[in-house]
């Protein structure tokens, strides 16, 4: 039996990567080596919000907390061959001597239509707004993979397309309970990495991740049919004095 697809929009393409920090190495550094490195790593930094600053991408970097990782960013550009561009100029740069890659995600920010396709003009633009965003730059970032359960009698991808949409709509109305707590972004992973999608969500209260992932696990779509293998939290990097600071300089 084949059922219905939704179909979905597509914006830009998107990178989150994750690096461990080799303290010992880099804190035998003096600090002129210390601060030429964090130069040029504010320089990338600055190449990239002048992207932001034109509507062609955007960025977020943030420090992970906990053992999964040290330092990272999330970044949005309008082709994959930019997001590979972006990364070989990052492994140029003196710092990355003291980087190891341990995490990667590609992905592409998604918007699904159950609730059907914009219809106005005004609709339009908040949905571009939507595929095409400025990352927010708050305090706190959660980041997590989510798959649709396939196992057995229990598989999403055999619902009807109502069944989904009615079970999606029930979901989304707790989503907007958080509006303006919880900025979250969706990206589509299917045949870009190994899980279906990724799950981007950033706030100034760190518990509001807590509070909404629990809530929304009383809903169908997540109690019964979705996946979640892992998440990552942390806080903002993107400011100079952050970067410094995390890297020992204030």
């Amino acid at each position: 039996m084949i059922t219905e697809k939704v179909e979905t929009l597509d914006g830009w393409y998107c990178l989150h990567l994750v690096f461990q920090m080799n303290w010992a190495a880099w804190q035998k550094e003096t600090n002129e080596t210390k601060q030429a490195a964090i130069n040029e790593l504010s320089e990338l930094v600055n190449e990239w919000q002048e992207i932001e600053d034109a509507q062609k991408g955007s960025h977020y970097l943030w420090n992970v907390t906990g053992h999964k990782g040290d330092f990272g960013f999330m970044l949005l550009r309008p082709e994959l061959k930019e997001l590979n561009a972006a990364e070989n100029a990052w492994h140029s740069l003196a710092i990355y001597q003291y980087l190891q890659p341990v995490h990667s995600y590609v992905s592409v920010i998604e918007l699904g239509t159950y609730s059907g396709m914009p219809k106005t003009e005004t609709a339009w633009a908040r949905t571009n707004k939507n595929l095409y965003p400025e990352l927010p730059k708050e305090e706190y970032i959660c980041f997590y993979p989510m798959n649709k359960v396939r196992s057995g009698d229990v598989n999403w991808y055999t619902l009807s397309y109502d069944q989904r949409r009615e079970l999606m709509k029930e979901h989304g109305l707790i989503g907007r309970k958080y509006a303006g707590k919880i900025r979250q972004f969706i990206t589509g992973s299917i045949g870009f990495d190994d899980h279906e999608w990724g799950v981007t969500l950033f706030a100034e209260d760190p518990l509001e991740f807590k509070k909404i992932i629990y809530e929304m696990r009383f809903s169908e779509a997540s109690s019964v049919y979705s996946d979640f293998p892992y998440f990552m939290v942390g806080t903002s990097l993107n400011t100079t004095q952050q970067l410094q600071t995390y890297l020992g300089l204030l």
